[in-house]
């Protein structure tokens, strides 16, 4: 008994930490998306374009790096090491970014913020599969989406934070308005992520002496036979097709106020805030509806509404009914984090976690290869339309998620037939 009290509470204690640091990495992510976007696009004059290749570049390096991290992962190393080496790399080139926004070094900004954002996508493959350690079958979705929830209000402290400086009202260095923003996000990131770094307790496993070469090809080995026995492949493909719309919607969305709907960063950041707080019941709603019905058959509601949303939101012309609809659409963005990962947990083959979770957050950024490229050439060439080629861009993301979707039916149900029915 004493042992299994000890145990529960160090699961409760980890539960708490790993959630505290969705809430600490949010600060950073919501922060640098829609001040460092504005501030490198508008105020800079920089192109869509050349700002939507950090993407396509950070999504490069994690392909040349996740793969055989998840394999390490899987052999030898642990988890909890490679997210403390990554979430102060994380710190250290936003905080980088930040300094040379403010000196208005564009060039050594944008190389900053690649490196930041390549740091930050590589700690999640250390980060997620602990989901694996701290739930079990039954509360592995409700616990997602606690993360999601607290993502989601991380993000909402990060705008209040954000606030005053991005207004003028407070200054660091005596940069640009927009550029003062992200230091303070990169300091504050790293202070509330130390409890996780330092407190998380690993569950001990059986260590395998490893070389990189060898780790090399027992990752073509270990891919090989992950994308042919199991429904991982397609799912996969699903997630990099679906989120491919979501994620370049989400980068692009403070660009897509500005220039169609020409509001202030004060109005943006209120939308936001609105947003961020449905996000976050979204999460928690959808993860308790995909424990109790099934992970695939949310997912697939999910997606269903995504086809609705992005046409709606690229051919509204009502201010009113564009801002309900974007406090709504908050639901669905907590949805889709929260069921897409606990659905990847439920799926992924035992003791292949880590590689698939590799894979997963490869899959996540491997969107930035195209739909950023797809947005940025859209709103590029088509100048001569002026703020209707951001609508162009929004509508074109529901060929993503019809694709995403016609994928995801080849999944296999993570939930028996009998159970679903039942529970319904």
């Amino acid at each position: 008994m004493p042992h299994e009290t000890h145990h529960l509470v160090q699961t409760k204690s980890n539960i708490f930490h790993w959630i505290l640091y969705d809430f600490a990495n949010s600060i950073v992510s919501i922060t640098f998306f829609l001040y460092f976007a504005q501030w490198i696009v508008i105020d800079q004059k920089v192109s869509d374009l050349h700002f939507n290749l950090t993407f396509t570049l950070s999504a490069f390096l994690l392909l040349l790096t996740a793969p055989i991290t998840g394999t390490l992962l899987d052999k030898s190393w642990k988890r909890i090491t490679g997210l403390r080496i990554t979430t102060i790399f994380t710190a250290l080139f936003y905080g980088l970014c930040g300094i040379m926004a403010i000196q208005q070094n564009n060039l050594l900004a944008l190389l900053f913020f690649t490196l930041g954002l390549y740091s930050y996508l590589l700690s999640f493959t250390f980060y997620t599969p602990l989901l694996q350690d701290i739930t079990t079958t039954k509360n592995r979705g409700i616990i997602s989406g606690l993360g999601i929830m607290a993502n989601y209000l991380g993000q909402l402290l990060g705008l209040v934070i954000a606030l005053p400086f991005a207004t003028g009202k407070l200054t660091l260095l005596g940069g640009q308005a927009r550029a003062e923003t992200l230091l303070p996000a990169a300091i504050i990131f790293f202070l509330l992520a130390l409890p996780m770094l330092i407190f998380f307790k690993e569950t001990e496993k059986k260590k395998t002496k490893t070389t990189i070469p060898a780790a090399i090809k027992e990752t073509y080995k270990e891919t090989k036979n992950l994308f042919l026995t199991t429904g991982v492949l397609y799912f996969l493909l699903a997630y990099f097709l679906f989120n491919d719309a979501v994620l370049t919607a989400a980068n692009n969305f403070p660009l897509y106020l500005e220039q169609v709907w020409h509001i202030t960063d004060t109005t943006k950041t209120y939308l936001l805030l609105a947003t961020l707080i449905t996000s976050a019941l979204g999460g928690v709603l959808a993860g308790h509806l995909a424990d109790k019905y099934g992970h695939k058959k949310t997912m697939i509601v999910i997606l269903v509404v995504w086809l609705i949303i992005f046409p709606f939101l690229g051919l509204i012309t009502s201010w009113p009914l564009f801002l309900g609809t974007c406090i709504l659409l908050g639901l669905w963005f907590g949805a889709n984090w929260a069921v897409s990962r606990s659905l990847m947990t439920c799926i992924a083959p035992p003791g292949k976690h880590n590689i698939a979770f590799a894979y997963f957050g490869l899959a996540e950024r491997a969107s930035s290869f195209l739909g950023p490229i797809v947005w940025g050439l859209i709103v590029t060439k088509l100048l001569h339309l002026g703020s209707t080629r951001y609508r162009i861009a929004m509508v074109s993301l529901v060929v993503f998620i019809f694709l995403g979707l016609l994928m995801l039916k080849k999944v296999k149900n993570d939930r028996p037939h009998h159970i679903v029915n039942k529970n319904l």
